[in-house]
């Protein structure tokens, strides 16, 4: 964990994860967190929209991966 980190918890598909948020320089935040056993990384220009980013991410990555296993 870096210094200054944030630990959140977000759900995504009804499944809680946790996932960090830093500020890596004045107007970008980045949020880390793993959904499904992958290593998931999203950015923004605020730490509310860096986790956003990341939830949109990881929902996106879930659905595909409902998609697959459905063929």
């Amino acid at each position: 964990m870096q210094e200054g980190e944030i630990e959140r918890t977000v759900t995504v598909l009804g499944k809680p994860c946790t996932v960090s948020v830093y500020q890596s320089s004045k107007s970008v935040w980045v949020c880390i967190g793993s959904y499904n056993g992958e290593r998931i990384e999203a950015k923004g220009r605020s730490m509310s929209s860096a986790v956003r980013s990341w939830i949109k991410a990881a929902t996106y990555k879930g659905n595909l991966k409902l998609r697959l296993n459905m063929m």
